[in-house]
């Protein structure tokens, strides 16, 4: 179980190390889109954690406990069941097309977690 706060942490570090550096610059605003694309990534991070912790089912199901902390592992172990080989494809406004893979959770379980 880790808090809402490590999760917040390792989300932004994940975002700064493994999606920033894949948006180009060299395009049209392409700097200006980044600095939006990584701030956007932030609050959506910050607002969909906020609901996460608010959810009464992920408490009954013991996905979040009653301090708010999160079973991050297993949430994680879960999601990396549903994602097809060929990877889940996020459309994200500005970027476009992003392809997540199961390596992909486990990187971010990794910078939420600081356990390798």
């Amino acid at each position: 179980m880790v808090s809402i706060q490590q999760i917040e942490q390792g989300a932004a570090k994940f975002i700064d190390n493994e999606i920033a550096p894949k948006i180009p610059t060299n395009i049209p605003n392409g700097q200006i889109k980044k600095i939006v694309a990584v701030a956007g990534a932030a609050y959506a991070v910050r607002n969909g954690l906020g609901k996460l912790s608010a959810n009464p089912a992920l408490t009954t199901i013991g996905a979040v406990d009653d301090s708010g902390n999160v079973d991050v592992e297993g949430i994680a172990e879960m999601i990396k069941t549903q994602i097809p080989k060929e990877g889940f494809k996020v459309t994200v406004p500005i970027l476009g097309d992003l392809t997540f893979f199961t390596e992909d959770v486990d990187r971010l379980l990794t910078y939420i977690t600081g356990r390798e």
